[in-house]
């Protein structure tokens, strides 16, 4: 499945004899990214506009990452949610950001 930031896997040529894969959703049917993208801008529109505050924890950079895009469209499209602020913290994300700056 594509993410915003990461396209979908390519499958290898190969017949491996050991193969090791991160299978978080190996066995779930996931619906698409649109619905799925829907509910939760919805979900965090309708937290904030009725005076909720929300918290996403992220295990991931490059989830944090999508995360950030969908809010960042979901801001762009909805100025009822311009008075709340995004706040986003993470010790190596700041380490990528330097780096990423460093050579662009």
């Amino acid at each position: 499945v594509e993410d915003r930031h990461l396209k979908a896997a390519e499958i290898p040529k190969v017949k491996p004899d050991i193969l090791i894969i991160e299978a978080t959703f190996g066995v779930q049917k996931i619906d698409p990214i649109e619905s799925r993208e829907r509910r939760f801008k919805m979900a965090i529109s309708k937290i904030l506009l009725r005076g909720g505050r929300v918290l996403i924890p992220m295990w991931a950079l490059g989830r944090a990452q999508e995360i950030l895009l969908i809010l960042e469209e979901a801001w762009r499209k909805d100025p009822r949610l311009h008075r709340f602020p995004i706040f986003y913290t993470s010790r190596l994300a700041r380490q990528c950001m330097e780096g990423f700056q460093t050579y662009t």
